[in-house]
Parts: structure tokens; C-alpha cells; sequence
């Protein structure tokens, strides 16, 4: 073999090489975790769902659209970025008093895998069916149902009633809506009520003077207390002076030694007297060598 034919045959060969290698590129076909791989040629479904990994195809003529079948969600909120748009997103319901609500919510929902071709030949990709299904039936189902609700009072549109009320209204919305479609719809949230701000205003002063009354309420519930206490603390006391001096009255040997004991200390004892009364007698010294000033009061006690 001539060099130039070594020449040919290795070109030849490394031409085959690249060739291989291209379409094999071309051919394969990855579905990611948590995807479904819907089978295209020419760009129409075929029918053929894909299962998560590799997969080789024919190149060109055969394409797999990727399709999320794990949880989804979207989200409509006034804070800009956080929804599926970059602007402010909520949804401005007007309630039977005329003020102007904005309502953030969150949608939560997944695309059955079995179906994901009819979902594809349906709606094409996720993002077009919920600019196209989800928004227009939210937007429409919570206008209708806030125009019922009030903006303030007990089952206003911004308390658990009426976010409640908003929650299952979208929830049965959607569900009707998805009923026939190859989605499942897991849940809706209300993620916030967002008043005017005067309102707010108003709301924040009700709920600040509803805390002061609750505040002056406890006082009020203490003095009573504390009032209680003194009023059982006296009875007490009053009963301890009378139970003591019937046994003093009774026993009058220990009544004659606390005498003693007394005008020694200087204190005030109780001495029982023939007609049946007490001496409150009162021994005061003045100093170490001065005499004693005793002051005696009868006090009747009946037994």
C-alpha cells in the first residue's frame, strides 16, 4: 500500500470517527431527575413518554422535551421578584366596600408523568399553561368572592374567615379547572392581605387601645385581689385575738405567768377580769433605774 493510500485510508478513518461521534451526540437524549421525557418527531407528540436518564434517539428527526412532574408551584405577590415575574404580581380584589385589596397566593400543583404527553400537546410547556389557566382563574374567582367580603370588621377579608373564604373558593375554582387536565392540583395558599394604608392605621389604633383596656383590666383584677388578701388577712386576725383569749380565759395559770413575763419585757398582755372582760396592760420603761408607767384597759369578751 502506497503512502498516499495510508494517507486516504486514515483520513477516511478519522473522518468515520468524528462522524460516529457526532451522532452519537446527536442521538442522546438525557431526562433529568424529576422530569418526564415526552417523545417528538418532526416537533409533534408522539405518544411516548420517557422515564428519568439516558435514552438514545434517532438524531434530528427525534427530539425529548422535558417535562417537571415533581411539585410546582406559582406564586402571585406584590414583592417584586418574588412571583413568577420580575414586577409586583398580586391580585387587586375590590370588597363590597370599595377598597382595594392586594392578595399574594401561592399555587401548588404537579403534572401527572403518565400524562406528560397529553400535557405537552395541550398546553406545550408549564409556563404557558399557568399564564393561560392558573392566573385568568385565580384573578377572576377572588375578584368575585372579595366583592362579598368586608374590609374591616369581625369576618373581614383580611381575618381567618375571610382568607379561609378566598382559599376555598380558588381551591374549588381549580379544581374544577384541572378536573380534565393532566394536572393535580395539591394546594392554595393566601400568603397575605395587603390594606390601604389607612386602614392599617386604623386597625393598628383599634388593636393599640384594645391592649390598654385589657392593661388597666388587670390592674383593676390586682387592687381586687390585694383588697381580698387584706379582707381574709383581718378576719384571720381577728379570729387569732378571739381564739386566744378564750384560752387564756381558760387557763389562767399560763395567764398569770405571761402577767409576770410581761411587766418584765414591757409588752402588753392580756389579763382576764372578774367580770369576765380582758386588761390590756401596758408596762413602759422608760430607762434602766427609772420606774414603769403601766396603762390598764378592760375590754369585754364574751366566751
Amino acid at each position: 500500500m502506497t503512502s498516499a493510500s495510508q494517507k486516504a485510508l486514515a483520513v477516511g478513518v478519522g473522518l468515520l470517527l468524528v462522524l460516529s461521534l457526532l451522532t452519537g451526540i446527536l442521538a442522546y437524549r438525557q431526562v433529568p431527575e424529576g422530569h418526564a421525557g415526552v417523545e417528538k418527531e418532526w416537533g409533534a407528540v408522539t405518544g411516548t413518554t420517557l422515564d428519568a436518564g439516558a435514552h438514545w434517539k434517532v438524531p434530528i428527526m427525534t427530539t425529548v422535551q422535558g417535562v417537571e412532574t415533581r411539585p410546582r408551584t406559582y406564586t402571585m405577590s406584590a414583592t417584586e421578584g418574588e412571583g413568577e415575574r420580575s414586577r409586583a404580581d398580586s391580585i387587586t380584589v375590590k370588597t363590597v366596600n370599595g377598597s382595594s385589596v392586594d392578595v399574594d397566593i401561592t399555587i401548588r400543583y404537579r403534572i401527572n408523568p403518565s400524562e406528560a404527553d397529553t400535557f405537552v400537546r395541550d398546553w406545550n410547556q408549564e409556563q404557558q399553561m399557568e399564564a393561560r389557566l392558573i392566573r385568568p382563574t385565580i384573578r377572576t374567582v377572588l375578584r368575585d368572592e372579595a366583592s362579598s367580603l368586608q374590609t374591616t370588621g369581625v369576618d373581614a377579608i383580611y381575618t381567618q374567615t375571610g382568607r379561609a373564604a378566598l382559599e376555598e373558593a380558588a381551591l374549588g375554582a381549580l379544581r374544577a379547572e384541572f378536573e380534565d387536565e393532566p394536572i393535580t392540583l395539591e394546594a392554595v395558599q393566601i400568603r397575605n392581605i395587603d390594606l390601604p394604608d389607612q386602614i392599617d392605621q386604623t386597625l393598628d389604633e383599634k388593636e393599640q387601645a384594645k391592649q390598654q383596656v385589657e392593661v388597666e383590666r388587670e390592674k383593676i383584677n390586682q387592687e381586687e385581689a390585694r383588697a381580698e388578701q387584706k379582707i381574709v388577712q383581718a378576719q384571720a386576725d381577728a379570729e387569732a385575738i378571739e381564739i386566744r383569749g378564750a384560752a387564756l380565759r381558760q387557763n389562767r395559770v399560763v395567764l398569770q405567768q405571761r402577767y409576770i413575763e410581761a411587766l418584765k419585757e414591757g409588752e402588753t398582755i392580756y389579763v382576764p377580769t372578774e367580770s369576765g372582760g380582758i386588761t390590756l396592760t401596758r408596762d413602759v420603761r422608760t430607762g434602766a433605774s427609772s420606774p414603769a408607767t403601766r396603762t390598764n384597759t378592760t375590754v369585754n369578751v364574751t366566751s
